[in-house]
């Protein structure tokens, strides 16, 4: 489920600490991976296929750096001629259709698996090992070697045993919706995206309308300069000059 973006601003710093804060009630390995979640989404904006998709071996310590390694997920709409030779493949005769009712069709096919297509890059990025989120990556990652070894992903999934145990995963990972489940209990104004947004905007603040800005914000969330000048557009204001 996704929230609409003008329903609140961006996040504060003193919300994600609440919200770590909040985790602490919870039973050990919800706390840890729930303070692993938010950490990684403040420091880094990560969408969530990119964060449920983590493997374990694509964090390492590097000298004074915690280093990770997102596998990028960038989705691409079909267009209607690759539509169209779906359906000559699988259901030619739906190409019989009217050409607005094909249209149509479409475009609901594109919101499919099929109808997208995943280009898949890395991006590599760090935090300092002095920052205080990256205690609770480390924290989570200790927890997880010791009572999960073989897990392959960050964010394993698993099931709930009669709602006293709970059975992980090593081979599968958490979906978009499930990350998004952790924290909705922490802050139910709060969604994963917003973090990506909240991290736009404090990038894009911090070196404000120039190129360099344009650069930053680009490589910070992994998009292109047009997306990225949408933020500073949206967040820095143009400054006038003084006029005496």
């Amino acid at each position: 489920m996704t929230n609409p973006k003008e329903l609140r601003e961006n996040l504060t710093t003193e919300e994600i600490d609440s919200m770590l804060k909040k985790a602490e009630d919870l039973p050990e390995y919800f706390k840890l991976r729930a303070q692993c979640l938010i950490a990684l989404a403040k420091k880094f904006g990560k969408r969530r296929l990119e964060l449920s998709r983590l493997e374990r071996k694509d964090i390492r310590i590097i000298g004074d750096d915690l280093e990770i390694k997102f596998t990028l997920a960038k989705k691409r709409k079909r267009g209607l001629h690759q539509y169209f030779k779906y359906l000559e493949k699988h259901n030619p005769m739906e190409l019989s259709r009217p050409l607005p009712e094909l249209k149509e069709n479409w475009l609901a096919w594109q919101l499919t698996d099929q109808g997208q297509n995943i280009k898949l890059a890395t991006s590599l990025k760090s935090i300092s090992l002095r920052d205080k989120y990256t205690h609770y990556i480390l924290k989570y990652l200790v927890y997880l070697k010791r009572h999960s070894p073989t897990s392959k992903y960050l964010f394993p999934s698993g099931c709930s045993i009669f709602g006293t145990s709970y059975i992980i995963d090593p081979n599968e990972h958490l979906s978009g919706s499930q990350l998004l489940r952790i924290i909705k209990p922490l802050n139910p104004t709060v969604w994963l995206h917003l973090f990506r947004s909240s991290k736009g905007e404090e990038t894009a603040r911090r070196f404000g309308r120039t190129l360099e800005s344009l650069h930053n914000v680009a490589a910070t969330l992994d998009i292109t300069d047009q997306t990225a000048m949408h933020y500073i557009e949206k967040y820095v204001p143009q400054k006038q000059e003084i006029e005496n």
